[in-house]
């Protein structure tokens, strides 16, 4: 099992993060390597991520449901899936939340996820998932500050 906490601060206000993290499709945009696909009728949502580690790349295919509740700002993220060859499973869980921060102005994003992967590369997936995580935490922070600096003020 592999466990995230992490927290992002961003510049912006608390609504206008909210707002774009509640939009699927603005988040995946944040994310390298990933992909959104098609909406089901549950909600539910197609995804891909393509996750390098170190010279091996895994490209994993999921099935992505969303709750939000915009009162509290927080939301959860489940995600089901294989790699593209089929032997590796994943199962993932995040929790997120979006909070006002007075120094600096801005926001802070609380993320706890875990992941659980089985199968033919799960030692390769565990071995190296902490480094993974902080760069891609640390890519998501800087690609959500650069679309978060273009929007427009509330």
């Amino acid at each position: 099992m592999i466990e995230v906490n992490e927290r992002v601060d961003v510049a912006a206000p608390p609504q206008v993060v909210w707002e774009l993290l509640s939009d699927p499709h603005a988040v995946v945009n944040c994310v390298n390597g990933a992909t959104l696909g098609e909406q089901h009728e549950d909600g539910t949502f197609d995804a891909g991520m393509v996750v390098k580690f170190g010279p091996a790349k895994v490209t994993f295919n999921t099935r992505i449901a969303l709750e939000l509740d915009p009162a509290t700002r927080t939301g959860n993220v489940s995600a089901k899936g294989k790699d593209n060859q089929g032997g590796t499973r994943v199962r993932a869980t995040m929790k997120f939340g979006v909070v006002e921060t007075a120094d600096p102005p801005g926001s802070s994003i609380s993320i706890t996820a875990e992941v659980e992967v089985g199968g033919k590369l799960a030692h390769l997936v565990e071995s190296g998932a902490e480094f993974v995580v902080k760069r891609m935490t640390t890519d998501f922070s800087e690609r959500l500050a650069e679309v978060l600096a273009k929007a427009p003020v509330q």
